[in-house]
């Protein structure tokens, strides 16, 4: 395989002139003796009720604003315009993985990653090719199947900071220098603070080649970042499951490999608190003690070490903690994260680097969100109050000749579910023994796909 230089590409990039490029190591090459690693982490999350049976619910339908603009998604890819992503349905939301490299040297790699049983919605940077296809006759209206799906980046080329060297004596400012190169390549943009916090890390920049058909009939040139990232929905169930004695919650392990640990957090009213359990082994529950009150950095700081103990970077486990902190610790609710086994992983997402790191960590968090006895009943009081005010709103504000009835709006009680709503209101529409109830909670479910 032929050898050849960024040099010239970059500093036409960076508009610098201190600048070395190494050669690159095309795949294919022996690199036994240098250095190369991957890490990854990302997350799978859920929804449960109290019996521990998990509910569908349209994983990205309250997500579609939360990426910079740049990112691309599989209608875009495809030339169509916007995915309607919230037709989509789901047992899963896999958020945000993202792939780290690191290597002693300017080398080039071939990826791509298979979800047997997701759809792989978006990415970046830029692919080669998706399968399947984006259909949009079937994404506009029913929504596309999830199953049997595939991203391939084909040739990437890792770029070591190292490789970045001016030529300057101090130190100091010449590693300052070239950090200011790898920053100004990747792109920006706004609404980029959520996913922009997984660059802080020493990883190597990632360039992925110019590809010949991009959105709307134009090439997609070279593009740079400092990761692979990609997320998706599941049709899966994960081998795991919380159960209730009375409000206490127990946690089982119904797969064939051991879970590390987990940490039960609730919030309620801005109030956070946290417990957590050691390992736990196939076919084992493990009851929760009650939760004590946590700040949120020292709750943090405990996910944080869970992450590093898994083998991340502190630098990387820092990145995952800041980019879910919102998500994890200040929404209204009650959720457990815990490790999924590597192997579990790496079966349900396989991903496939050539040639192969020397060392490869994937840290998938599992996160479910759970509702038990008391919160289910405490939602099916509320909907039965929305009852009332349902009627207060439509006396207050009749239908006027010729125009549309006014929508009464989902009460804000019940919006503090944040994403979960639909997913609650569904239990709660399954649970509820009153008629009334039950049509309700139908009703303001129709509000909320309707957003």
């Amino acid at each position: 395989m032929p050898r050849y230089s960024f040099a010239a590409f970059l500093i036409l990039l960076t508009g610098s002139a201190f600048l070395v490029v190494e050669n690159s190591v095309s795949a294919g090459d022996d690199n036994n003796d240098e250095e190369f690693i991957m890490h990854e982490w990302g997350t799978f999350t859920t929804f449960s009720g109290s019996d521990g049976v998990f509910l569908d619910f349209r994983p990205l339908a309250a997500e579609h604003k939360d990426l910079p603009e740049y990112v691309m998604d599989r209608a875009n890819f495809s030339r169509i315009g916007t995915l309607a992503k919230s037709r989509l349905r789901g047992r899963v939301r896999m958020e945000t993985p993202v792939a780290y490299f690191y290597t002693d040297r300017i080398r080039t790699v071939e990826v791509s990653v298979d979800f047997p049983k997701g759809l792989l919605t978006e990415f970046y940077p830029p692919v080669q090719e998706i399968k399947p296809a984006f259909d949009s006759k079937v994404a506009f209206k029913e929504g596309e199947p999830v199953g049997n799906s595939s991203l391939n980046w084909g040739k990437v080329d890792l770029i070591p900071q190292s490789a970045l060297v001016p030529q300057v004596a101090d130190e100091e400012l010449r590693e300052s220098i070239a950090s200011q190169m790898m920053n100004n390549v990747v792109p920006h943009g706004s609404n980029e603070h959520h996913y922009a916090q997984a660059r802080n890390t020493d990883s190597a920049l990632v360039h992925t080649r110019q590809q010949q058909k991009g959105p709307f009939l134009t090439p997609v040139q070279g593009c740079f970042e400092k990761f692979l990232f990609y997320r998706g929905v599941g049709s899966f169930e994960l081998p795991v499951a919380t159960v209730f004695d009375g409000d206490a919650t127990a946690f089982v392990n119904r797969g064939e490999h051991s879970i590390s640990g987990a940490i039960l957090i609730e919030n309620r009213g801005h109030q956070i608190s946290a417990t957590e359990i050691g390992e736990i082994a196939p076919g084992e529950r493990v009851t929760f003690n009650p939760a004590t009150r946590m700040n949120m950095e020292d709750l943090a700081a405990l996910v944080q070490r869970t992450l590093e103990a898994e083998g991340l970077y502190r630098k990387e486990a820092s990145s995952m903690v800041n980019t879910w902190r919102n998500s994890w610790f200040k929404e209204e609710g009650r959720r457990v994260l815990y490790i999924v086994p590597g192997q579990v992983t790496d079966e349900l997402l396989p991903l496939h680097i050539k040639p192969a790191p020397q060392e490869s960590l994937r840290v998938l968090v599992g996160r479910m969100e759970i509702m038990s006895p008391t919160d289910e009943a405490e939602l099916t009081s509320l909907v039965e109050q929305s009852i009332q005010s349902r009627a207060r709103f439509e006396a207050d504000n009749p239908r006027q000749r010729n125009e549309p009835q006014p929508v009464y709006p989902v009460p804000k009680s019940i919006q503090r579910w944040g994403r979960m709503t639909e997913p609650a209101l569904v239990r709660v529409s399954k649970v509820a023994d009153d008629l009334a109830i039950q049509r309700e909670a139908g009703k303001l479910l129709a509000t909320l796909r309707k957003n």
